[in-house]
């Protein structure tokens, strides 16, 4: 008699078979994940910020906030902060100089 090759059905079933206790493990895995993912994105979200001038992503830690605008990032380097404020407070821009 010939060896068999490819499997039966119900061999194929029986290795595809899980107990309850594994099924639930994977169940709680990808809870964990989803729950994860949604966190991460609003941590990120919570630490990145586009610059109002150059529109770099960048942490918040590289960025000045605009003291008369609300809620506009400036990065703290280079000229986007005096290009700011030259083009949008002009009778203040000279104090940031």
């Amino acid at each position: 008699m010939a060896p068999r090759l490819h499997p039966s059905n119900q061999e194929a079933r029986e290795r595809v078979m899980l107990s309850h206790e594994e099924l639930e493990k994977i169940r709680e895995e990808r809870e964990v994940m989803d729950t994860w993912r949604t966190y991460s994105r609003h941590v990120v979200a919570y630490l990145l910020e586009a610059c109002a001038v150059c529109g770099m992503l960048r942490e918040k830690v590289h960025l000045a906030r605009c003291r008369w605008c609300e809620d506009t990032y400036i990065c703290k380097e280079g000229v986007c902060a005096q290009q700011h404020q030259a083009e949008l407070h002009p009778a203040v821009a000279f104090w940031t100089w």
